[in-house]
């Protein structure tokens, strides 16, 4: 599939969805966007596509990231830019293992970041008929400060979120920078499940999400040697 261009202009843990929900609520939504101006972000944020491509298909691990990742938007710096970057995306042709991120400006969607390097992430699978509501949920909580409001008493910071197309599913994650903060990522975990729709909440304490650092990822030590010469943990404090 030719990269994605952006035009400016049941399952277990999760309920089933509920045909009979009201759309006045998206409608008034959309009418209260129209008439505001833009809102400022806190943040910055950039939008990346990332195709998958096999590790076998290459020994080089900075030409595989280099060919796989691009960027589809630089700088969102208000809501109605994520609006018109997010209502122009071409969701239903992401191909099986491709990726979205939507990443703060400057910060790679990547686990070599030195942002990311300590972090790790939030992941969901989200059954298809859901999944495009749950991220679009998911990413306003994210560029609109929700979630870094919560874990801002301690000192963590959320860097991204990330939808990635699988065969009946979508894995949805939030990465945060502090992967061995317990209580940073509990109240990520508890805010995420609270400000979700109710028919969007995953059961707490399912196999329907879970939470990993980065650092415990398998291929993790060699990507991080491949780009920075070490694989010595205690020097990614930044």
């Amino acid at each position: 599939m030719p990269e994605p261009i952006i035009q400016v202009k049941t399952f277990e843990g999760y309920p089933i969805p509920d045909d009979t929900t009201p759309t006045t609520r998206k409608t008034l939504h959309q009418n209260i966007l129209g008439k505001l101006r833009p809102l400022p972000l806190l943040y910055h944020w950039t939008v990346w596509f990332d195709r998958y491509t096999n590790p076998a298909d290459t020994t080089d691990p900075e030409k595989q990231y280099t060919s796989r990742q691009t960027i589809l938007y630089e700088d969102v710096a208000d809501i109605a830019t994520f609006y018109r970057v997010y209502n122009n995306y071409p969701w239903n042709k992401i191909r099986l293992r491709d990726t979205v991120h939507i990443f703060r400006k400057g910060t790679k969607p990547v686990w070599e970041d030195p942002e990311n390097r300590l972090g790790g992430c939030w992941t969901f699978r989200v059954p298809k008929p859901l999944s495009q509501q749950f991220f679009h949920e998911l990413a306003i909580l994210t560029i609109a400060n929700e979630l870094q409001a919560a874990v801002e008493g301690e000192h963590d910071h959320i860097l991204g979120v990330s939808t990635s197309a699988r065969f009946n599913s979508y894995l949805i994650s939030v990465w945060n920078k502090h992967g061995s903060n317990a209580a940073s990522i509990k109240i990520l975990e508890e805010t995420i499940i609270k400000r979700l729709s109710p028919e969007l909440r995953p059961i707490q304490n399912s196999n329907s999400y879970f939470y990993k650092k980065h650092a415990d990822r398998e291929g993790y030590d060699e990507a991080i040697r491949a780009f920075t010469g070490s694989s010595d943990r205690a020097s990614f404090v930044s």
